[in-house]
């Protein structure tokens, strides 16, 4: 069954046992276990589900930023695909996680946040406010930045009004990263990139 066909009370159990088990971890062996179990719940279907509010989002978007992100727009996909494959070929993570404080924080609020501003839409494209599309971008982000230690988005991307993050040396500078401390549940807050000091 699609993940996305499931019922309510089933969405609620899948979230809030997923996010008890990742909390309860402290090794990146047993984060990738946990992760990838969850990960594999979602079909082919769910993909193109969250692969088609992408596109509506970006559809949505003025040029000529549309134009620059768009190489940039599927990087949620990419990262899973990256992950799906590292985890069904059992490449090993070894090690505790670097800062079990932040990786209970990241998970912390996750369950309420799922279900938060959920409304119906009579919108024909997709939406991204399912509790269980936001689920996965925090399953694939948590791998991305706690077990490979990357950052939340990919060198190069843009923001509206040119801005873009960029690497010098081993150090990666997001224009936006101390910008978003008042919403606690933003990528930016857990993100290993630094902030660009010329923003």
């Amino acid at each position: 069954m699609d993940i996305f066909s499931k019922s309510e009370s089933a969405c609620r159990k899948f979230i809030d046992d997923t996010v008890t088990a990742l909390l309860s971890i402290e090794s990146k062996e047993g984060a990738v276990e946990i992760i990838g179990k969850a990960l594999s719940a979602y079909t082919v279907f769910d993909l193109q589900y969250i692969g088609g509010y992408i596109k509506c989002e970006v559809d949505r978007l003025p040029n000529p930023y549309k134009k620059a992100y768009i190489p940039f727009c599927m990087d949620l996909l990419d990262q899973y695909h990256v992950f799906m494959q590292e985890y069904r070929e059992k490449i090993r993570c070894n090690g505790l996680l670097s800062n079990l404080d932040l990786w209970k924080r990241y998970w912390d609020g996750v369950s309420g946040y799922c279900y938060m501003d959920v409304s119906s839409s009579n919108d024909p494209c997709p939406t991204p406010n399912h509790p269980l599309s936001k689920l996965f971008y925090r399953l694939v982000f948590a791998y991305v930045m706690f077990v490979k230690g990357g950052c939340g988005h990919p060198v190069g991307m843009p923001f509206p009004g040119g801005l873009k993050i960029r690497q010098e040396g081993n150090v990666i500078y997001c224009p936006i990263r101390d910008k978003e401390k008042d919403l606690p549940q933003a990528l930016c807050n857990y993100c290993p990139a630094k902030q660009d000091p010329d923003y």
